[in-house]
């Protein structure tokens, strides 16, 4: 069993199966929907448009957390910022959430190569509150 997990391992690593790879991205959507930024580059204080959709998604979520990350050079991610949560309708038949944001000043944080907006969901799975994520990328100018 352990050989397979390696096998398997180092197949991923080789087929560059990732979460950022388009099989993975696909994956996340059809779980936990997707999510859209515009416009995709962004400075601090500029205002720019999330929107969520779960109309595919597996989960309906009553809950969406709106988060950037960046990633450092050295693959080290950034801490999550918190952009806004919001009550979300997923059981009552909502499939799309469009939140207005204004990008905070992420100098802080240190030097990152790329970032991410997620979308965080909290969904009812048998009697459980589930978590899970999807993301969008968007280049943040200094």
């Amino acid at each position: 069993m352990r050989a397979f997990s390696i096998i398997a391992t180092a197949a991923a690593l080789f087929l560059g199966v990732s979460a950022s790879s388009p099989m993975a991205a696909r994956q996340e959507a059809s779980r936990f929907g997707n999510v859209n930024v515009s416009p995709s580059t962004v400075s601090t204080g500029d205002s720019f448009e999330i929107t969520y959709n779960s109309t595919l998604a597996r989960f309906k979520p009553d809950y969406v957390d709106f988060f950037i990350q960046g990633t450092r050079s050295n693959g080290n991610p950034t801490p999550y910022v918190v952009l806004s949560r919001h009550d979300y309708g997923g059981a009552e038949g909502q499939t799309i959430l469009t939140s207005t944001e204004t990008t905070p000043d992420l100098a802080s944080l240190g030097p990152a190569d790329s970032y991410l907006v997620w979308a965080f969901v909290t969904y009812p799975n048998e009697g459980l509150e589930m978590y899970g994520g999807t993301s969008a990328p968007i280049a943040y100018q200094s």
